[in-house]
């Protein structure tokens, strides 16, 4: 940690009275002289009766909650999450005070990554204007805004625009002093033969900003049908990791300043967060995506304990509230599940409905574990008895999780009264022991999806690893004489093929929503490499298991094709064709 002098941050902290400070973060009453108390705001720590104190003639403030404490840049360092000279920053910022110069090497150079980055934020702050300003000349997007129902309070709110053509923002950004450098690393525009263009062009604009209220990313809806996603989001930047992103966190962090949170809702997209804001429902959240992330739920930690998840009433809408059930309950949420009509996502409810009727759904959230029972259920005929002995088996493996043995006798009524079969039955099952549970495939998570894993798999998402991160024993293989089973990756092997620069990054952008959990399985192959000293040979094997099954399928193909061909001729490429990928088979 870089020193400073002693005198400036005994003045800082002079200048920044704790009260004033924490008073921005909760509501801070008054008890006696001197102290004052309040439900503790520090991420992780949730309570419905206050233990925080603030003293106010010591300057410093205890949890007897959560036990942490200490002065005025301590909390800044808990409640941003910040470290040390990221607080005093902050602070400095507020009153005012300039930071004295560090004479040392690390610190100059951490000076100049941090002074990229703010003019990064300046560069993205001008581009989010420059997008509002767009907005009144679109009359598409102002007819398609009408039509959704989206009003001048909420464009203002969310500070909405549009992207009119290809060349007017980096023209425009150029006008301001800014690089095309810098427009690349702020991922606000890409490269074309016709030099850096905006990379969201003609598109409905929403900006994405953190939870310090600076924009870093934008998020952009096409009109009209092009045959690619609807949506896109700015490619992973400097400024922007959306995995670490919750989209609306800035006006949520607003809230939690001024009143306590009972709790937060998350749903999957934009126009849900901008729908549900409009109707009154100000405490929700979007994981940018049906793709929760760990680092998105430690995120919302900060700002409550309990969490509903509304995501949509479709097939993949329930999968994707799994995924997230399981995460959330991890971090310690209470978190409870808000079943919607099949087919539609809040904002339609909100539309066809009304607020009301979303409310009454709010209220008749259920806990994580009655909708994972309910969510067995599906696609299972009750009265077949093949289906019914396997949701039972399932019911029973779920409940034998349960630590508690009064809601263990409270789930086995439900699936007894569900299925006829006698509770003492159940019970008697479920004690002993003997639950088996059928599965299709093994199923592993990774970044927090689950995914189906065969051999076949394995090794083609690792191969596709190493390519993408570059590792230098992929020179003694060529990746263009191997093909892939999955679609998603042999589109990534494409991308690796024909391109060049940053591919991860890209990939998100430019596949489809439906391919990101197998690219997610792709870039996390690497992390179940059994010995990362023998990488090279793990590698090597992998390569060999996919350029096998290509050979295996070949030969299939092959076989086939010789059967059905009568011209002898062609039956004799045919023929030799075979016995030359036979050959090749033998020698591995």
């Amino acid at each position: 940690m870089p020193i400073i002098d002693e005198k400036f941050i005994e003045e800082l902290k002079s200048k920044n009275n704790i009260v004033d400070v924490v008073s921005r973060y909760c509501n801070l009453q008054r008890k006696g002289s001197s102290n004052y108390w309040a439900c503790c705001p520090l991420p992780g720590h949730t309570e419905k009766t206050p233990s925080f104190t603030v003293n106010e003639p010591g300057q410093f403030y205890h949890c007897f909650g959560c036990g942490k404490g200490g002065d005025v840049i301590k909390f800044i360092q808990e409640v941003e999450s910040v470290d040390f000279m990221d607080a005093v920053r902050i602070l400095a910022e507020r009153v005012k005070m300039p930071i004295p110069e560090i004479d040392t090497k690390s610190e100059e150079e951490a000076q100049k990554a941090r002074n990229k980055k703010e003019r990064l934020f300046a560069l993205m702050r001008e581009t989010a204007l420059f997008y509002a300003k767009n907005l009144p000349k679109a009359d598409d997007m102002l007819e398609y805004l009408a039509r959704r129902g989206v009003d001048e309070v909420a464009v203002r709110k969310f500070g909405m625009g549009a992207s009119l053509d290809y060349y007017s923002l980096p023209n425009h950004l150029k006008s301001l002093g800014y690089s095309e450098s810098e427009m690349l690393d702020a991922g606000v525009c890409q490269k074309g033969n016709k030099g850096v263009y905006d990379f969201q062009a003609q598109r409905l604009i929403v900006p994405i900003i953190n939870s310090m209220g600076k924009v870093i990313a934008f998020g952009g809806r096409i009109l009209e049908d092009k045959g690619f996603g609807k949506y896109k989001n700015t490619s992973e930047t400097v400024l922007f990791n959306k995995k670490n992103t919750l989209f609306n966190v800035n006006n949520l962090k607003k809230i939690r300043q001024e009143t306590d949170l009972d709790y937060v809702i998350m749903v999957e997209g934009y126009m849900d967060v901008i729908s549900l804001f409009m109707a009154g429902f100000t405490n929700v959240v979007a994981s940018m995506g049906t793709s929760l992330t760990l680092s998105q739920a430690k995120l919302l930690k900060r700002y409550t304990g309990k969490v509903l998840v509304s995501y949509d009433g479709d097939g993949a809408g329930q999968k994707a509230t799994l995924r997230s059930l399981d995460i959330f309950e991890n971090e310690g949420f209470e978190v409870k599940v808000v079943t919607l009509p099949d087919g539609l996502d809040p904002d339609d409810v909100i539309k066809k409905h009304g607020k009301e009727t979303y409310a009454n759904l709010l209220s008749q959230a259920v806990p994580l574990i009655d909708f994972k029972l309910k969510v067995l259920e599906n696609g299972k005929d009750l009265d077949d008895t093949a289906d019914k002995r396997k949701y039972l088996s399932e019911c029973l493996a779920l409940i034998k999780t349960v630590k508690s043995e009064f809601l263990k006798e409270e789930l086995l009524h439900k699936v007894s009264n569900r299925t006829g079969i006698s509770y003492q039955s159940l019970k008697r099952d479920l004690e002993s022991g003997n639950i088996t549970v059928q599965t299709e495939k093994p199923q592993v998570v990774v970044e927090n999806k689950v995914v189906k894993m065969d051999g076949l798999s394995v090794a083609e998402r690792t191969v596709l690893w190493a390519y993408l991160n570059g590792k230098d024993y992929t020179k003694d293989k060529d990746l263009s004489l191997i093909y892939f089973s999955d679609k998603t990756r042999e589109k990534i092997a494409e991308h690796v093929l024909f391109e060049d620069g940053d591919i991860k990054s890209k990939l998100f952008t430019v596949l489809e929503d439906d391919d990101v959990v197998e690219l997610d399985a792709v870039l996390s192959a690497g992390d179940v490499i059994p010995n990362k000293e023998q990488e090279k040979r793990y590698f090597n094997d992998c390569y060999k298991v996919v350029y096998k099954s290509n050979l295996e399928k070949d030969l299939k193909n092959l076989s086939e094709l010789y059967k059905a061909e009568f011209d002898v001729n062609e039956k004799n490429k045919l023929a030799l064709m075979i016995a030359q990928k036979t050959k090749e088979l033998s020698k591995i």
